[in-house]
């Protein structure tokens, strides 16, 4: 629906697109906080959005979105492609890749605009692990990297796992290949510190303990939970799931069977499997299932464990039949997707549904000016505090800013 929902009405409009029209937006509101995130790249297409489209329209912002998560799935096939990648089985983790990127599991990144972050995170990384296998060698290509793992510490908080991730590439690379191996590690040492220092700017909130892991079992518990996604909350389907690339990555650089294809998923492996770990800390006290938009962080993991499924009983030539175990992974993966797929549609129904009875107040209170259509229940109104709501709507520039059908005047432009 076009109405702005929770954060969005903060953040986008009365911080970001008020000042902007007002003449008072300075570049460092750019760079404020947001809770624990900077979200400097969705401010910059928040204001593009508005720009081209003359409104703040969240319909248009979650369109964008669908460009910006096409774009991760069709970078993760071209570089397959030019590490001639896809070849024999390989073609398998396509079905994989397909459901990851089109089932509605995420339906609170899809249905919201202001939730481009994780895509934009995504993205990043993709292409610096990318960039790292493509020209590991290459002073350019570093610089464009270290980048683009700026821009992720400065998408989310959790953007700090990215150069750790590509740092994790070349350390790889330096392990298989022993040339010149010196001037990576010290790359990958440059992006460690690089993350540190990004983790020591998150700020602690205080109200946000509540949500995390108070001890190592609470936080194991769920972390597993987590790996067990998609197929359920049980902690043992965890092993199966993202067991190929703990057991292919190790057999492949002993092997000496670790090639540029390989390199660029064990990248996207580490990523999820670390975005993993950050979840189960920072969500582990309310962790009763994964929530929808964190999903999405689990994606290039998965399609990596698929990836290093192949991979194994490719290259694992002794004929035993128990190599094909690891091929449990898809049959569970699908059954898993399978299973949720109905629930997930529920979900998206049931937010639609509270989408129309937000949008149907909002605007009645807009033409009325009646508080009583901000005096609703939880989720009937697109913000938690209705008192604030109100503050926002009765501001003329909040007011001119939204689409003509909810604020019933003509858009700025």
């Amino acid at each position: 629906m076009p109405v702005p929902f929770w954060d969005e009405w903060d953040s986008e409009g009365d911080f970001l697109l008020r000042p902007w029209v007002e003449g008072t937006l300075r570049i460092s509101d750019l760079w404020k906080l947001h809770n624990e995130h900077r979200i400097f790249p969705t401010r910059l297409l928040s204001l593009a959005s508005y720009m081209v489209n003359g409104q703040w329209n969240n319909l248009v912002s979650a369109r964008i979105n669908v460009i910006l998560a096409a774009v991760i799935p069709a970078t993760l096939l071209g570089f397959l492609f030019r590490f001639i990648g896809l070849n024999s089985n390989k073609w398998l983790i396509l079905p994989v890749l397909i459901a990851q990127f089109t089932l509605p599991f995420s339906f609170e990144n899809m249905l919201v605009g202001f939730q481009s972050q994780f895509y934009f995170l995504i993205l990043f990384t993709v292409i610096a692990v990318g960039l790292a296998v493509t020209y590991t060698e290459s002073a350019t290509a570093k610089v464009i990297v270290f980048i683009l793992c700026f821009l992720s510490i400065v998408t989310m908080a959790s953007g700090i796992l990215t150069p750790l991730a590509v740092a994790g590439v070349y350390v790889l690379h330096s392990l298989d290949k022993h040339e010149r191996a010196m001037k990576n590690l010290l790359f990958a040492a440059a992006l460690v510190i690089v993350a540190g220092l990004a983790y020591m700017q998150i700020p602690h909130i205080a109200a946000h303990n509540m949500y995390r892991a108070r001890s190592i079992s609470e936080w194991t518990h769920s972390f597993l939970r987590i790996l067990s996604w998609p197929v359920g909350p049980h902690n043992w389907i965890a092993a199966p799931l993202w067991s190929p690339g703990l057991i292919a990555v190790p057999f492949l650089i002993k092997h000496k069977r670790l090639c540029k294809s390989d390199l660029f998923m064990a990248g996207c492996y580490m990523w999820s499997f670390a975005q993993a770990m950050a979840i189960a800390y920072g969500r582990g006290q309310e962790l009763s299932s994964v929530p929808s938009r964190y999903t999405e962080l689990l994606s290039i993991g998965l399609v990596a464990n698929a990836w290093f499924a192949l991979r194994y009983i490719e290259e694992y030539k002794k004929p035993k039949w128990q190599k094909y175990i690891i091929l449990a992974l898809f049959p569970l993966f699908f059954h898993g997707h399978k299973k949720r797929f109905k629930f997930d549609m529920k979900d998206i129904q049931r937010v639609h549904e509270y989408s129309v009875i937000q949008t149907d107040n909002v605007t009645s209170y807009l033409q009325t000016h009646n508080p009583v259509y901000l005096q609703q229940p939880a989720m009937h109104i697109p913000y938690p505090d209705s008192v604030r709501l109100k503050k926002l709507l009765d501001n003329h520039t909040i007011r001119k800013l939204l689409p003509p059908e909810i604020s019933g005047i003509s858009s700025l432009h």
